[in-house]
């Protein structure tokens, strides 16, 4: 080989890239006829950035060596970043002719069909990528993306953990990871992901605005909205970033200024479908947002072909049209349901019920941590948890806590000692994390709906805990969960028929819990008993509560708290019943879920 070859390559080997550049220009401009010096050049200053001068070196070397597949894979990556998908995949086909088994080649072609949105055949080339290259992590992260935004988490998390055992310094890795983690609604790890991605690349724009994502699940809403905007000062347009702020604004109740910056992204990125959800969901600007929803042809990604149908549901839900509503609501449950791998669970229901019987009850009690601090709300989903969280913390004694992971991480932290030990543990650290929230305040809400899996768990860890379960019209609260597009979680509420046996689960626990415990040990509320009588339930929760009756729980759509739940926006209004018997306006279309509720269980 030549010396100055030898240079060159052994620069672009180490990752000098001016160097290298400048050493194939050198190369190029004495031997003109012949590849390297251009292929070498035009892979440079890819990666230096300046892509529309690679592309004429890189076709300048794929010409000279119209039988390397390595210039014709870089030509393929360099049009694919500049949006010529046609050339790319032209040239990505060259290469692999040339070379069938070129792992690159195939992980660059997955690339180009994931962004054509032809998925099938995106995942079949990582794959054959991995058959070649067992130890390619770049394609592991990439297919974990892929299967990311196919909703297959579980697959997804598998792929970027090899990639992260192959290539553990690199921060598109523990970005993927840390995403496929917040999907998942395991915030802990997800933040550690996250933040290692920062550590190794503090400029990363993608890892700051997943970090704000996992700050916001967790409450942590100053520090998510300080990440946002950092991540804003890299990449002033990022639209993620600018979304996320206009979200927090939306649950802080500043409409006005959330649907400003809706429309901010939308001038620069009229076709993101995401934030034309948003939009629907703030009930403004929605004519206009309308028109162009309705207007769009179908997308092929199917994340945002569900966003199109759920926006254009609520827009038609408010307009009365609720044959188009339930047709647009239905087709959105219909493809979100196809991205899940769920189950229906009826086994988790009974052996909770078998695990915290009458015996066990009887066998933990004494062990719990005697605070009074916490109050728990809790209940279906889109049951009027929101709404009565908003009532009691709207009493200055109070602080709301909102949907919090704290008692799912106490447990799953701290499984050593006893039985006896571990219930002690669990409910000394759950109060002093919810204490931490909140030091002078006399009591602090807990509104994780699904918490009444873990009653029984609540009553022996915090025996003077309030719990507070809401009830409402079954049909009402089903259809809520299932015109409800949740961020995660909630598989069963995608499909008519599973969600009416899972509400049938849910009452079978609640009849246990009532059966099972003592008298007294939790305080049922009517949802429709609130909305006909409000003081007259605010007295009878304040009252169950330990707390002086307060007017201000009568005026609870004026406090300022942020709201992080799809009720936020009802919960800014003075009760209402437009909501009590709304089923009534989709029943010809709800013949699965009112036959499944009166199967019987399980």
């Amino acid at each position: 080989m030549h010396p100055d070859a030898e240079a060159l390559l052994s620069a672009y080997a180490a990752g000098r890239l001016e160097e290298a550049a400048g050493l194939a220009r050198s190369f190029a401009e004495k031997f003109p006829d012949h590849g390297l010096g251009w292929m070498v050049l035009g892979a440079a200053l890819m990666q230096l950035g300046r892509d529309a001068e690679a592309l004429h070196c890189l076709k300048k070397g794929a010409e000279l060596s119209p039988e390397n597949a390595d210039a014709h894979n870089n030509l393929g990556v360099a049009l694919l970043s500049l949006g010529r998908l046609d050339e790319a995949r032209n040239s990505l086909e060259r290469a692999l002719r040339i070379a069938p088994d070129y792992a690159e080649a195939h992980n660059n072609l997955g690339n180009l069909f994931r962004r054509l949105q032809r998925f099938d055949e995106a995942e079949i080339c990582y794959r054959r990528a991995l058959e070649i290259s067992p130890g390619y992590a770049e394609a592991h992260g990439n297919l974990g993306i892929l299967l990311r935004d196919a909703g297959r988490l579980h697959e997804a998390k598998e792929c970027a953990h090899r990639a992260l055992q192959l290539a553990p310094e690199v921060a598109d890795a523990h970005n993927n990871l840390g995403a496929i983690l917040l999907d998942m609604g395991l915030f802990l790890d997800a933040e550690k992901s996250l933040r290692r991605a920062l550590q190794i690349e503090p400029d990363h724009p993608m890892a700051h605005n997943n970090l704000a994502s996992v700050l916001k699940e967790m409450m942590r809403r100053d520090e998510a909205e300080a990440v946002y905007r950092h991540a804003l000062s890299i990449r002033p347009c990022d639209a993620d970033a600018l979304h996320g702020l206009a979200n927090l604004n939306l649950e802080r109740g500043e409409v006005d200024d959330a649907v400003l910056m809706y429309g901010k992204i939308l001038k620069d990125h009229p076709s993101n479908i995401e934030v034309r959800y948003s939009l629907a969901l703030s009930g403004k600007g929605n004519d206009e947002n309308f028109s162009v929803l309705a207007g769009m042809d179908e997308p092929l990604n199917v994340k945002d072909a569900v966003f199109r149908h759920y926006a254009l549901g609520k827009c038609f839900d408010e307009r009365g049209d609720y044959e188009n509503a339930f047709l647009h609501y239905s087709k959105g449950a219909g493809l979100k349901r196809s991205m899940l791998d769920y189950r229906p669970e009826a086994e988790r229901f009974e052996r909770i019920a078998r695990d915290f019987d009458a015996s066990a009850i009887e066998r933990l009690k004494g062990a719990g941590n005697p605070s009074e601090l916490p109050v728990f709300v809790l209940g279906m989903p889109r049951s009027g948890t929101t709404l009565v969280e908003q009532i009691i913390a709207s009493h200055p004694g109070v602080q709301a806590g909102g949907e919090l992971p704290d008692l799912l991480h106490v447990v799953e932290r701290n499984q050593s000692g006893s039985e006896l030990e571990r219930i002690a543990g669990w409910g000394k650290e759950y109060i002093r994390s919810l204490r931490a929230r909140a030091p002078d305040a006399k009591r602090i809400t807990d509104k994780m709906p699904a918490n009444f899996f873990a009653i029984g768990l609540i009553h022996a860890m915090l025996p003077n805990a309030r719990i507070i379960h809401v009830r409402r019209d079954p049909l009402d609260t089903c259809l809520s969960c299932y015109t409800q597009l949740f961020s995660r979680g909630h598989e069963y509420s995608y499909d008519l028929f599973e969600l009416g046996k899972y509400y049938r689960g849910y009452a079978f626990l609640m009849e246990h819990w009532r059966t099972t415990l003592p008298p007294g040990s939790f305080l049922e509320v009517s949802y429709e008993d609130v909305v006909s009588d409000l003081e007259g339930q605010a007295r009878r929760m304040l009252e169950y509560c330990g707390l002086d009756w307060d007017r201000a729980c009568l005026d609870f759509h004026r406090n300022e708290r942020p709201v992080q739940t799809a009720s936020l926006m009802q919960v800014r209004k003075p009760v209402y019943g437009s909501s009590v018997g709304r089923w009534r306006c989709y029943e010809s279309h709800l013949g699965p879920l009112i036959e499944s509720l009166s199967g019987a269980w399980p």
